[in-house]
């Protein structure tokens, strides 16, 4: 907006316009010249200034500047305009920069979910590929074992070959010197001796299955008598430790016990010591009752005084006592220059 005053702009001829500030005498030079007093008034003043300027003056005066706001609010809406349609063009552009910066992004996401189950794939493939080598790695391993094995039992089947070719002319003997009828008849003798041999064998076989199989089932007992020996040990470690904790906590008890037997036998002390006391100050009160106060006596078929009975009976009867003295004492007080005794010296002249 613009300033609250404009400068006015005043036509003059074409003379010099010059303010004066002292007077002098007029020269030759000066007569082109103009003068004019200094105004030390605002503008405003002299434009409100009713005995010198007209109302449609004034009336033009507030037009122009009416003209002169309207076309300033005319250029702010303008400018105004101009920034609207920018940051309307701004944001249009920034939102679709945004999309395309969201559609990147799920590309992106996209791309990177992609990879990381094309990962997942590759790597569970590489591991299903090396369980698979591991695998075939060991075989190969076992399968040269095997190998090796079969090599060297070839061999030592070719060496025991030709081991035993001893026993084959040993039974070839033993076959000569057997007596007739001892093995079946058969075309081959040397067969029948080795069948015989194998059902001994045989025998012998089931012999020993049954023999390690005792022995397994010994063992199986004795490491069930073992893990049964150590079962019944932590047990009885348990139930000693329990045994002891409870042990303990019955020292703890029994010493608690003896406190508390202890702190009831003061306390049982205390009780007959206050009951003792109790009575003989019951007694006393009685005593000073029956032997002072005389004059109270129960009637018949009427309740016994009670303990606070009596002790309101002996108050009546001191102060009584008390009024008396007071009252012979002011008698006797011209025969009499002492201090009156107190309550309990009047009790033990009573």
């Amino acid at each position: 907006m613009s300033s609250s005053f404009h400068t006015t702009k005043l036509e003059f001829d074409q003379k010099k316009n010059v303010f004066v500030t002292q007077l002098g005498e007029p020269d030759e030079e000066d007569y082109n010249v103009r003068k004019f007093p200094i105004v030390e008034e605002s503008e405003w003043a002299l434009v409100k200034d009713g005995n010198r300027t007209l109302q449609s003056t004034l009336l033009l005066q507030k037009q122009r500047e009416m003209a002169v706001v309207d076309q300033e609010l005319e250029a702010k809406r303008r400018e105004f305009a101009v920034r609207m349609e920018r940051c309307m063009t701004k944001q249009n552009e920034l939102r679709v920069e945004q999309q395309k910066i969201k559609e990147r992004v799920e590309k992106f996401d996209r791309f990177v979910r992609e990879n990381e189950v094309k990962r997942q794939r590759a790597l569970v493939k590489f591991q299903n590929e090396r369980k698979q080598q591991e695998i075939r790695e060991h075989e190969l391993v076992v399968l040269k074992e095997k190998y090796d094995n079969l090599e060297k039992r070839q061999k030592k089947l070719v060496s025991k070959i030709e081991d035993n070719r001893k026993f084959e002319r040993y039974i070839q003997q033993v076959v000569d010197i057997l007596p007739e009828g001892y093995l079946e008849l058969s075309d081959n003798m040397l067969k029948g001796v080795i069948s015989r041999y194998n059902t001994l064998e045989q025998a012998n076989a089931s012999l020993l299955q049954e023999l390690m199989q005792k022995d397994d089932s010994i063992d199986r007992a004795q490491q069930a008598l073992a893990e049964l020996t150590k079962t019944k040990t932590d047990e009885v470690l348990s139930y000693n430790s329990t045994i002891a904790a409870l042990h303990s906590q019955l020292e703890k008890c029994y010493q608690h016990t003896v406190r508390k037997e202890e702190e009831t036998l003061r306390q049982k002390i205390h009780h007959r010591n206050q009951c003792q006391l109790y009575g003989q100050l019951e007694l006393a009160i009685k005593n000073i009752v029956d032997l002072k106060c005389r004059a109270v006596k129960v009637k018949p078929g009427q309740k016994p005084h009670t303990l606070l009975d009596k002790l309101s009976i002996i108050q009546k009867y001191l102060l009584e006592r008390e009024s008396v003295y007071q009252m012979s004492f002011r008698n006797c007080n011209s025969c009499f220059h002492a201090r009156p005794r107190s309550i309990l010296n009047l009790i033990d002249y009573m």
